[in-house]
């Protein structure tokens, strides 16, 4: 009886040990899964395709990565998020994406929405002044082109001195400064001169402090679309 009740034990033993390993698998396997369902946001992989089928002729040429006169890509991908399906659509089971992609040849933003299922695209829209935040290589292209002005330079200085009673350093290290897109049609009665192209061309304006949180009393405006510094000081760029 005491062999008996040992052999029983031992073989409740393995069939516990033999499901947890089963639970394990399958729990291990359920985190594997990371394929994105319905509502799920893009994956980096989605992302990737619908940016692709979005452009596909532009995909396969070697101008892809070829800098306008203005410094920056002729055609910039701004965004990309998944498309908002109507709830109780037929459709709404669908996985698409919106693509968002600049043209700084004509300062046009076409929007493409691509079924990330079998890669088509479903429709295309285009649009003029229609202006989204700012990417990292627009950013850095409004920053060089603003710090390549010897007058917003010395401005910068006197106006940091003024704000925080020290002799302005290294701005990389001393200064916070934040590029935003910039439309005339924000402040139509500041935005004067060139500056009044802004909304339709691409422009950003700059917000900048002291890295101890005192503000610059300078707000200078570069038009992306152009490449060229529109204001050192202000947003009258007249």
């Amino acid at each position: 009886m005491h062999r008996s009740r040992m052999r029983w034990a031992g073989g409740a033993l393995a069939l516990a040990a033999a499901g947890a390993l089963a639970l394990g698998s399958a729990v291990a396997g359920a985190q594997r899964d990371d394929a994105r369902r319905g509502t799920d946001p893009l994956s980096a992989d989605e992302i990737r395709a619908a940016t692709d089928e979005a452009r596909p002729a532009a995909a396969e040429s070697s101008e892809v990565e070829a800098l306008g006169a203005n410094g920056l890509p002729e055609r910039l991908v701004l965004l990309v998020e998944r498309h908002q399906e109507d709830k109780g659509d037929a459709t709404s089971d669908l996985r698409r994406a919106d693509v968002y992609e600049y043209s700084y040849v004509d300062d046009t933003l076409t929007v493409s929405v691509v079924d990330l299922a079998d890669g088509s695209v479903a429709t295309t829209d285009t649009s003029q002044g229609t202006q989204l935040p700012l990417v990292p290589v627009e950013v850095d292209r409004a920053r060089e082109l603003l710090f390549a002005d010897e007058a917003f330079l010395e401005a910068l200085a006197s106006e940091y001195s003024a704000a925080t009673g020290r002799t302005l350093g290294d701005p990389s290290r001393d200064l916070d400064i934040q590029p935003i897109v910039f439309r005339a049609d924000a402040i139509p009665t500041m935005a004067q001169g060139p500056a009044r192209e802004c909304g339709v061309a691409r422009c950003a304006q700059f917000l900048i402090q002291s890295t101890d949180h005192f503000l610059i009393d300078l707000f200078p405006l570069v038009n992306l679309s152009d490449g060229a510094l529109i204001s050192a000081d202000g947003t009258s760029g007249g």
